[in-house]
């Protein structure tokens, strides 16, 4: 990466570039920044589960609740954690996209994936056709990893605060070179 391009509306409301920055300091170092683009990462995980396990990522389901034994914490046979997750129908994992005020489509899905757009509709089409829609299902487990973001459910289950700052503001990274009808100004 070069630059960073920040864009914001201007007086009129027109999406205008406000700033462009350096994507590094110059000179600090002689080794170039790299992005690993998360959707790569997930394909490597499931593309070795495939390989080396009988391990299969089930698309379509979504925790209902979560509980934590603190007093089994400790014990390295017990299973304190207890996650009720709900299976999803195809018409639940595949909401239908509702139209913004502008006509565009806005997204509203529960489930946009980040991988590759070779399998992602065939992982998803699986989800409900596994014969567990509608119905829940409890597990037991000795770790749970919360990859759930700033708005995590997984730390609101527990009772942890976001310590930092969180803000609502929609920005987004592009590795690409728009062509736009932005004026550069």
């Amino acid at each position: 990466m070069l630059e960073i391009c920040l864009w914001n509306p201007d007086s009129q409301g027109k999406i205008r570039r406000s700033d462009r920055i350096p994507d590094t300091i110059p000179f600090i170092s002689r080794f170039q920044q790299v992005v690993l683009h998360q959707g790569r990462i997930e394909r490597f995980f499931l593309d070795s589960l495939k390989e080396h396990s009988d391990i299969r990522v089930e698309r379509g389901v979504l925790p209902e609740s979560l509980k934590f034994d603190a007093s089994q914490a400790e014990d390295a046979e017990a299973y304190p954690i207890e996650v009720v997750l709900q299976h999803l129908s195809d018409e639940e994992a595949n909401p239908e996209q509702s139209k913004a005020t502008n006509g565009s489509a806005k997204s509203d899905g529960l489930f946009r994936s980040n991988m590759a757009a070779d399998d992602t509709e065939e992982l998803l089409s699986k989800a409900a056709t596994n014969g567990r829609a509608g119905t829940r299902e409890t597990v037991r487990a000795k770790y749970m990893i919360g990859c759930d973001g700033a708005h995590s459910w997984t730390r609101r289950q527990l009772g942890f605060k976001l310590e930092g700052e969180q803000t609502d503001y929609v920005w987004g990274v592009l590795d690409i070179i728009p062509i736009t009808d932005f004026r550069m100004y």
